[in-house]
C-alpha cells in the first residue's frame, strides 16, 4: 500500500481537543438538556446563560440561577410534576 491509501484517524482538534469531562458532568448535561427539551414541549423557550438559564414565553422571561431553580420553576409552571 502506498502512503496515500493508508487510513489513519484524523487527530482530535478543536475545543473537544482537551475538554475531558467527568461522568458527572455528561451526566448533569444530559439531564440539563432532558429538562430544556420537557419546557420545550410544554412551549417555554430556555437559553443557556453563563450564569444559569433563561426562560421565556410569551414576551415573558424568568432567570434561573442553576439546574435546580429551573426544575423548581419547572415544577411551578407544571412542565414537570
Amino acid at each position: 500500500m502506498s502512503s496515500a491509501q493508508k487510513c489513519e484517524e484524523p487527530a482530535v482538534t478543536g475545543p473537544n481537543a482537551t475538554n475531558k469531562k467527568s461522568p458527572t458532568d455528561s451526566t448533569a448535561e444530559k439531564s440539563a438538556t432532558t429538562l430544556i427539551a420537557k419546557f420545550a414541549l410544554a412551549g417555554h423557550a430556555v437559553h443557556r446563560l453563563e450564569s444559569g438559564f433563561l426562560v421565556c414565553r410569551w414576551g415573558q422571561t424568568r432567570h434561573c440561577p442553576d439546574l435546580d431553580a429551573l426544575v423548581n420553576f419547572g415544577r411551578v409552571l407544571g412542565v414537570l410534576k
